[in-house]
């Protein structure tokens, strides 16, 4: 029986691939993908020189990753594929040599733009210099590109926090890219906090407001190139592929599970009754690329709302709390500050009511005696990067989003049983638990080297840890009823 044409895969066989944010999470798992599963012809990464490492060693540490071992062992060649543009978005045409310029005009069939910063708390200036100015740079060079195909713009769909349903179409920006760009990139005088506030408006942070201007720059090209717009929600770790659990930055969801399950993190602030609007990494890639093939098909669809449809899989945040809970107590750390758990709260100052008395005092006195007994403080400064994370966590968690995703739940019915395999689009039978314990195991391997046969002595240690923390408690109330009744009765 001849072998079902796989068509997504297809689309991609023997085609120049270009890629910014190479070394990010997407960018990580989008090679991955690209090299595993088709005969893509060249992987163009930019990648910009840091920490006194050039672009190449980054590529090559990047490889030697446990990320890429199953493609090292699949498909160990494939890596030759890769060649390296040193370049940084925030630079001038993109830093790229002229050399290299003209290679990807001449050369590129496919451009996806991934680069960004996702933080919350950068400047103004430096998320629109990042995510706007990169954005500029990127479409230049698209539009010297002799072959482009296809132009595919890495969104969120956390750009337009007013709209209550987020549809597959594209939005007017919260003011003209251009003149945020003459304002923030190109104007002499610094932008201050006051000033960043008022053209912020009814944007709670610089991250969505900068890639919110970037959608504009990319609309204002519908008419002059083929672009698209990929809008991921919450991205968590992968679900599958090449292996499930796997994350890029406690910077993220994950830190909170990781956070929580040492016993650091004592308070989630967040409307827990929410449903959570996440998507794995894998399953982004996976309708990003099919997204590429539905519109070089068709020419139809440029906006794509990337997110586990509620048809798929209701669950609130709450209901995901839970399940890490649980996965915390199959899977638990070697090193616990105490057991984990904790409150879910909406309200803000009882949030920090509970990180202040459960979670910083602690912390100050566990670095004060390190500091007694001749080590390093470490403590204040793990919570200050797990708050952090909690905080860009608040955006995603306090609200109800609502995204619409029609047209690409129409889009996976028309692929075949081969494609579905290969990629990845629908959420069945899912075990949350399962999931999250893999997410665990990959950080205790991989993040704090902890080998698999510490963990019988890890659920010895929780149990005591639990008996401590009950007494502890049961301490505390009694510490308080005590005082209650001396003060009525005498």
């Amino acid at each position: 029986m001849a072998q079902e044409l796989n068509r997504i895969t297809a689309t991609f066989n023997n085609k120049t691939v270009f890629i910014s944010g190479a070394t990010g999470f997407l960018g990580k798992v989008l090679i991955e993908k690209l090299l595993r599963c088709t005969e893509v012809k060249t992987l163009y990464l930019l990648v910009r020189p840091k920490a006194n490492k050039c672009p190449k060693d980054r590529l090559q540490e990047m490889f030697n990753h446990v990320l890429f071992a199953r493609l090292r062992e699949e498909r160990p060649l494939s890596l030759e594929k890769c060649e390296v543009i040193s370049g940084d978005v925030m630079e001038t045409d993109l830093g790229i040599s002229d050399v290299d310029r003209r290679i990807l005009e001449n050369e590129v069939d496919y451009i996806f733009h991934s680069a960004a910063t996702t933080r919350f708390d950068h400047t103004l200036q430096y998320a629109v210099k990042m995510n706007t100015l990169g954005t500029k740079y990127m479409l230049d060079l698209a539009r010297q590109c002799k072959k482009l195909k296809i132009f595919v713009h890495v969104s969120t769909c956390f750009a337009f926090p007013k709209e209550e349903v987020l549809y597959e179409k594209t939005y007017e920006p919260p003011m003209n890219p251009q003149e945020a760009l003459n304002i923030f990139c190109f104007g002499q005088s610094k932008i201050d906090d006051n000033w960043a506030k008022r053209y912020l408006g009814e944007y709670t942070n610089t991250y969505a407001f900068s890639k919110a201007l970037s959608e504009g720059l990319v609309n204002q090209e519908m008419d002059k190139l083929p672009v698209i717009i990929v809008r991921p929600a919450v991205v968590i770790p992968t679900f599958k592929e090449p292996f499930a659990g796997y994350f890029n930055s406690l910077q993220s969801p994950m830190g909170i599970f990781v956070g929580a399950g040492k016993g650091v993190i004592r308070s989630t602030h967040m409307d827990s009754k929410t449903n959570a609007s996440v998507v794995p990494v894998d399953c982004t890639i996976n309708v990003t690329l099919v997204a590429v093939w539905d519109y070089l098909t068709l020419k139809q669809q440029r906006v794509f709302n990337i997110s586990i449809p509620q048809e798929d899989l209701k669950i609130s945040w709450e209901e995901i709390i839970n399940h890490g809970k649980e996965a915390c107590t199959k899977v638990p750390f070697t090193q616990l500050l105490w057991y984990p758990n904790g409150i879910m709260t909406k309200s803000k100052s009882w949030h920090m009511l509970h990180v202040v008395l459960f979670q910083l005092i602690p912390a100050v006195f566990v670095d004060l005696l390190l500091i007694l007994l001749g080590y390093k403080p470490i403590l204040v400064n793990v919570n200050q990067r797990l708050l952090k994370g909690q905080q860009i966590f608040d955006y995603y968690t306090n609200r109800a989003w609502t995204f619409d995703m029609k047209y690409f739940i129409n889009v996976r019915k028309r692929l075949t049983k081969t494609e579905k395999e290969t990629y990845q689009v629908e959420a069945e039978n899912i075990d949350i638990t399962a999931y999250l314990v893999e997410c665990m195991l990959y950080s205790r391997r991989h993040i704090f080297k902890e080998a698999d046969e510490t963990l019988p002595a890890a659920r010895r240690k929780l149990k005591i840890f639990f008996v401590l923390d009950r007494a502890v408690k049961i301490a505390f109330f009694a510490l308080i009823f005590y005082y209650i009744i001396k003060v009525i009765f005498f």
